[in-house]
């Protein structure tokens, strides 16, 4: 479902299956839901209901599809604990081992491998997903906006990149740092995606966080890192393309009255945040939830919120944004301490935040499972260690 790659993995069929599977593993296995969450979701109902006090209507299905994606994230974590990081950075892992020598055979022959990959899906109608120029087969996404990229499992590039991103954090705190098969393959990976938002989290903000567990940072290291990240930077997808967003910003807002015969136009991440703060004025504090009609629509188009935190302060407003950053703030710190790191927690909350600019992602049930594992964890419970628990 976070790779929102095919139309099964945006499908709401998926979303109940998912929660019901979940929800009957997890009384079968006697487990109950904290008092913290019982308390959010009291809160949940509550501010729901102030909504629809405030506009006199509420989106019922998008809210509660929303706290099912939420529950459902919260059952998969209080199940599987630790094990859930592990789990996950296995499976990312090896589809990204899966990735490789099909990326090169997509530089080799795409329209080939496009048949392919296509196969099931150009043959079955009902699992047609953006008519011909996008194929996925699960393990695999070809992108003919992306020929030379690599999408792995996700729906493009950048999708791929911030789960190889998390991967790799996973990855360094289960193996203490120390170089393994596994973050080389993930690195390999990272470098066929040539995604702006992965490089610069990958060769900023990884290494900083890895120095930050060294007590002996110097400032050659300092040095060392910044004429990387310069290096880095002055790549033709990383300071021309960031540059170019940033300045076609305002541009982009002009499809809020322009007639054209775009179905969907991509706001952008630098869009997307200007339109948000079009709106944030009127509704600052709580937002308009998950009314979609409270907040500026385009007459003609549909504008495409590419980034999640934009979307997320004009959904939730100021409230909502204060939460997210405490609840994550919590959350990493509890799985730092698991695994017997005390440094760093803030790093990786600007990996979090760096992925949500990037990608509306954030209400997603894989990252409501990151947001709200403090939630799970009762007052005074003792944390266990990585080594005992997996």
């Amino acid at each position: 479902m976070g790779a929102k790659s095919n139309i099964i993995a945006i499908s709401d069929l998926l979303l109940v299956f998912s929660f019901c599977f979940s929800f009957i593993v997890f009384f079968k296995r006697n487990k109950s839901f904290p008092k913290a969450f019982r308390i959010f979701t009291i809160i949940y109902l509550l501010l729901t209901l102030l909504y629809f006090y405030k506009f006199g209507w509420i989106n019922f299905t998008s809210s509660l599809r929303v706290y099912i994606k939420i529950i459902t994230g919260v059952m998969v974590i209080i199940l599987l604990d630790l094990r859930f990081f592990v789990y996950l950075e296995k499976l990312i892992v090896i589809l990204a081992f899966i990735s490789l020598p099909l990326y090169a055979f997509q530089l080799v022959d795409y329209e080939l491998l496009k048949s392919f990959i296509g196969l099931v899906e150009n043959n079955f109608k009902f699992l047609d997903y953006r008519s011909g120029w996008y194929v996925n087969n699960i393990v695999y996404t070809l992108n003919d906006n992306a020929m030379q990229r690599n999408s792995g499992f996700t729906w493009e590039p950048k999708g791929f990149a911030n789960l190889l991103a998390l991967a790799t954090i996973i990855n360094l705190l289960m193996y203490r740092f120390k170089l393994n098969r596994s973050i080389i393959i993930l690195f390999i990976a990272l470098l066929t995606t040539q995604s702006t938002a992965g490089f610069i989290v990958f060769f900023v903000f990884i290494p900083f966080f890895i120095y930050q567990q060294k007590n002996n940072i110097n400032i050659l290291k300092l040095i060392f890192m910044l004429i990387i990240a310069v290096q880095i930077f002055s790549l033709d997808f990383m300071s021309d393309k960031i540059i170019k967003e940033a300045s076609d910003s305002e541009n982009n807002l002009k499809y809020i009255t322009a007639k054209t015969n775009n179905e969907t136009v991509s706001l952008g991440r630098f869009g997307s945040m200007a339109l948000a703060f079009v709106d944030f004025p009127t509704n600052p504090i709580l937002g308009i939830g998950m009314q979609d009609r409270e907040r500026t629509q385009a007459m003609y188009t549909r504008l495409v919120w590419v980034n999640g935190l934009a979307d997320f302060l004009s959904r939730f407003g100021l409230l909502g944004i204060v939460f997210l950053l405490y609840s994550y703030s919590k959350s990493i710190r509890i799985v730092l301490k698991s695994f017997g790191v005390t440094k760093g927690s803030y790093t990786i909350l600007l990996i979090f935040l760096s992925i949500f600019f990037a990608s509306a992602v954030i209400i997603q049930p894989l990252f409501f499972a990151f947001q709200f594992y403090f939630l799970t964890k009762k007052n005074n419970e003792k944390i266990y260690s990585y080594s005992n628990s997996c």
